[in-house]
C-alpha cells in the first residue's frame, strides 16, 4: 500500500500547486456568458466623499445561499478606468459580468445590463462600514464583502495550517485542553456564533456533529468505553454520518458533477472497514488508533471531500484543502492510524474558528478557477479515485471469501494474524 501513499501525496501535491497557481496568478477562470449593455443597477452609500478611488482594488465575500444553493462567493475587481468585474460562484453556476462604476458624492453607482444574471445587489443599498468592509442587504440576501489582501491571505493560510497541526498535537497530549476546547467552548460560544450571521443549516449541523464526535472519541480514550465494541461502532458511525451529510447536500444540487461526487461519497461509506480493530493505544498520548484505515482510503476521501467543498462552497475550497492537510499529514507521517482522531480534532477546531470569525476568514480566502469543465473533471476524479479503491477493497474481500471456503485452516491462521496486528 506504500505506493498508493506516494500516489496520494502526489495527487494532493498537484491540488496544492493548483491552489498556488490560482493564488499567484490572481485569475478566476469563470464563464463570461453575454455581452454587457449598461444601465444603472446598484447603489453603494459611502460615509464621505473622501474615498480614494484608485485604492478600491479587489473585494470579495461569502454569503449563505438558499436551500440547494450552498454558499455564494462574490468577487468585485475595481479598475481605475471605471470598470468593475463582478464574479459570482455558487452551486453549478460560474458567472462574471463586466460593469461600470462611478463615484458621485458619497454614492458608488455600478451600471450593468438590465438582463444581467448577477442582480443580487439590485435595489440593495451597500454601506461602506469602514475602508475594508462593505455590508449589504436585499430582499433575498444579506452579507458582507471585504477588501482582499493577497499577502495577508497567504500568511493566514500558512499560519492556520501550522495552528491546526499544533492543536492536533496539543489535544493528543493533554486531556484538559481537549475538555476545555470541545466540551465547554462550543456551548459557551453559542450566543456569539448566533450573532455572526451564519445561517446555512449545513454549517450548523456540521460543527456540532464533529464536536460530538470529538467528545465521544475523548471518552473512549480516557474511560473504559474504548474497550466496548458498540463504542467503536459509534466512532465509525460518526464518520459514515459525516460523509452522508455531505452526500445529501451533493445529490440535492441537481448537477452532474455533484451527482458523481455524491456517488463517490457513497463508495467512501461502503468501503469503511475494520472498525472492530479500533483501540486505544497504551501510551502517554492514549491515541485512538484505527489500523485498518488504509492510506488509499484516506487519499480517496480527501479528494472526495475537497471536490464536495469546491462544488458546493466555492469560496471555502482552498481553506478546506489546508484543513484536510492538517489531519492527513500527521496520520501519514507522524502517528499512523490516528487519521479519524486527527480529522475530528482539526475539522471541529476549524469550524469553531469559522463560527467565531466568519467575516475575517471570508476576507482571506483564495479564489479558485471554476467553470463547467473544471467542475466535471473534479467530479470524475473523485468518483474515479473512490471507484478504484472500492474495486480493490471488494476484490480483496471476494478473494478472502474464496480462500476461506477452499482452505479454512489457512484462513483461520490469517484471521488470527490480522487480529494480533490489531
Amino acid at each position: 500500500m506504500k505506493k498508493f501513499g506516494f500516489i496520494g501525496i502526489a495527487i494532493l501535491g498537484v491540488i496544492g500547486l493548483f491552489l498556488f497557481e490560482s493564488f499567484t496568478t490572481n485569475d478566476l477562470t469563470l464563464t463570461k456568458e453575454k455581452e454587457v449593455s449598461l444601465e444603472p443597477s446598484i447603489s453603494i452609500a459611502f460615509p464621505s466623499d473622501n474615498l480614494d478611488v484608485s485604492q478600491m482594488g479587489i473585494w470579495q465575500g461569502i454569503v449563505d445561499g438558499k436551500a440547494g444553493e450552498g454558499s455564494l462567493f462574490y468577487r468585485l475587481e475595481f479598475e481605475d478606468n471605471g470598470g468593475v468585474s463582478v464574479s459570482k460562484q455558487y452551486g453549478g453556476h460560474n458567472l462574471v459580468e463586466e460593469k461600470k462604476w462611478e463615484l458621485k458624492g458619497n454614492l458608488l453607482t455600478i451600471e450593468g445590463t438590465i438582463n444581467d444574471e448577477i442582480n443580487d445587489f439590485d435595489n440593495a443599498v451597500l454601506e461602506l462600514v469602514d475602508d475594508r468592509t462593505l455590508s449589504f442587504k436585499s430582499d433575498s440576501y444579506a452579507g458582507v464583502i471585504q477588501k482582499w489582501n493577497k499577502t495577508g491571505t497567504a500568511v493566514h493560510w500558512i499560519v492556520m495550517l501550522l495552528v491546526l497541526l499544533g492543536l492536533n498535537e496539543l489535544f493528543r497530549r493533554y486531556k484538559w485542553a481537549t475538555v476545555v476546547f470541545y466540551f465547554v467552548l462550543p456551548f459557551a460560544l453559542i450566543p456569539l456564533w448566533d450573532s455572526q450571521g451564519v445561517t446555512y443549516w449545513f454549517k450548523w449541523v456540521k460543527v456540532y456533529s464533529v464536536v460530538f464526535a470529538v467528545i465521544w472519541f475523548t471518552l473512549m480514550r480516557y474511560t473504559k468505553l474504548g474497550d466496548k465494541n458498540y463504542a467503536k461502532f459509534v466512532a465509525m458511525a460518526f464518520l459514515a454520518l459525516n460523509i452522508a451529510e455531505t452526500v445529501n447536500q451533493d445529490l440535492s444540487m441537481g448537477f452532474l458533477a455533484n451527482s458523481l461526487n455524491g456517488i463517490a461519497g457513497i463508495l467512501s461509506i461502503v468501503t469503511i472497514s475494520g472498525w472492530k480493530g479500533i483501540h486505544i493505544e497504551n501510551s502517554k498520548t492514549k491515541d485512538m488508533v484505527w489500523p485498518a484505515m488504509t492510506i488509499f482510503w484516506i487519499i480517496a476521501y480527501d479528494i472526495w471531500n475537497f471536490v464536495f467543498v469546491y462544488l458546493n462552497f466555492p469560496g471555502s475550497a482552498a481553506t478546506q484543502f489546508l484543513v484536510l492537510l492538517s489531519c492527513t499529514i500527521p496520520a501519514l507521517l507522524i502517528t499512523k492510524g490516528t487519521w479519524l482522531q486527527a480529522r475530528a480534532f482539526t475539522l471541529a477546531a476549524w469550524f469553531m474558528y469559522y463560527f467565531t470569525a466568519p467575516r475575517f476568514i471570508e476576507a482571506h480566502v483564495i479564489p479558485l478557477p471554476r467553470n463547467e469543465n473544471l467542475m466535471l473533471a473534479a467530479g470524475i476524479l473523485s468518483i474515479a479515485a473512490n471507484g478504484i479503491y472500492a474495486y480493490i477493497h471488494f476484490n480483496k474481500k471476494l478473494k478472502n471469501k474464496r480462500l476461506r471456503h477452499s482452505n479454512p485452516d489457512q484462513q483461520l491462521l490469517q484471521e488470527i494474524s490480522n487480529s494480533n496486528k490489531q
